[in-house]
């Protein structure tokens, strides 16, 4: 049976900033969405009207947050507001964790899930978040883990980091498909089903399982098996309303892990088969079908035999050959809602 998730791990609420006190604000925006300058319209406003000084930086493609978020902190920040999704706070997120920085999401990209599951679930509420905390009003923090992934490409190893999701194969096609459509339909719910809907027939991957804890007793990796699609959560939503990872939690110090091994090629029994494990997880039984494997640990080692798409919060990474997976050992300071 099922055990019921349990809510973010919670950290004392932290202590307010002073209005007369010099409070610095540091924001890094990615401008990809019209609705981020919309937000960053009102956040400038609130900004403005407590009198409170701030600077901005944007992102783009070839400087994605790293160096912007590193001379903000350099400038004196005493807090970063990200207007973007889960692309933008993983790029920046090994920064403000090492700097132990607060970070208030103002949620702004396409799904938003790390957002979503910690109760932010519109730029509305994230602003009103800001202005309770800029106003000197408590606000309750979640501590969230920063975890590592070394990928292993033709070009070499690269570390990359992450913070609710990560995958190989299946999952990892989903958002290469999302990317196909044209920037206005990519956002939301609508991009990840047309996106999914173009991987449930895509090949599966022979991968070997390299995991230092006691993983599913239904499922052996090690030896390898074809798989759809090997991942790591700490998100039980990771695209959309259905839940898929029963005991994932984004503060929790190890994965949930899911090998999805689809039983057949043919599009007709394929088809089935993602009927019944959506019928199970929309029932809250995500483990209920066999082609679900499930366990939890802090490591894996994924190894393919041909080169897969990997994705990191949703983000494409690049075919690999070998996905290393670890939990993180420092943590974002997130504002939440109380």
């Amino acid at each position: 049976m099922l055990s019921t998730m349990t809510a973010p791990r919670l950290s004392p609420p932290l202590t307010p900033p002073s209005l007369e006190a010099a409070m610095k604000v540091g924001i890094l925006a990615n401008p990809k969405h019209a609705r981020t300058m919309r937000a960053y319209a009102r956040l400038v406003e609130i900004l403005n009207r407590d009198r409170i000084t701030y600077r901005s930086a944007t992102t783009t493609q070839h400087w994605p947050g790293t160096e912007q978020t590193s001379r903000l902190l350099d400038w004196g920040a005493e807090l970063i507001v990200v207007l973007g999704g889960d692309g933008t706070l993983r790029v920046c997120a090994p920064v403000l964790a090492a700097a132990q920085m607060p970070v208030l999401i103002i949620p702004t990209g396409t799904a938003n899930v790390l957002a979503r599951h910690l109760g932010i679930r519109s730029t509305a509420s994230a602003l009103g978040l800001a202005e309770a905390h800029l106003g000197s009003q408590p606000v309750l923090s979640c501590d969230v883990p920063v975890n590592e992934a070394d990928c292993f490409t033709a070009t070499g190893p690269r570390r990359e980091h992450f913070v609710s999701l990560a995958g190989v194969g299946g999952d990892a096609r989903a958002i290469s498909g999302r990317t196909q459509l044209p920037a206005a339909l990519r956002l939301g719910i609508l991009g990840y089903a047309y996106g999914a809907s173009q991987a449930l027939f895509a090949p599966l991957l022979k991968a070997r399982l390299d995991d230092p804890h006691v993983a599913s007793p239904q499922f052996d990796g090690t030896t390898g098996t074809e798989v759809w699609s090997v991942m790591a959560s700490k998100t039980a939503r990771p695209a959309g309303p259905i839940p898929v990872f029963a005991h994932a939690e984004v503060g929790a110090g190890e994965f949930e892990f899911l090998a999805v091994e689809l039983r057949t090629t043919q599009a007709g029994g394929r088809l089935c088969e993602w009927a019944q494990i959506g019928w199970d997880c929309a029932n809250r039984r995500p483990t209920a079908h066999s082609s679900m494997h499930y366990w939890r640990g802090t490591e894996l080692s994924i190894s393919v035999e041909a080169p897969a798409p990997v994705q990191l919060d949703g983000d494409l990474i690049g075919d690999c050959r070998r996905l290393d997976l670890r939990a993180g050992t420092t943590a974002l300071t997130v504002l939440t809602p109380n």
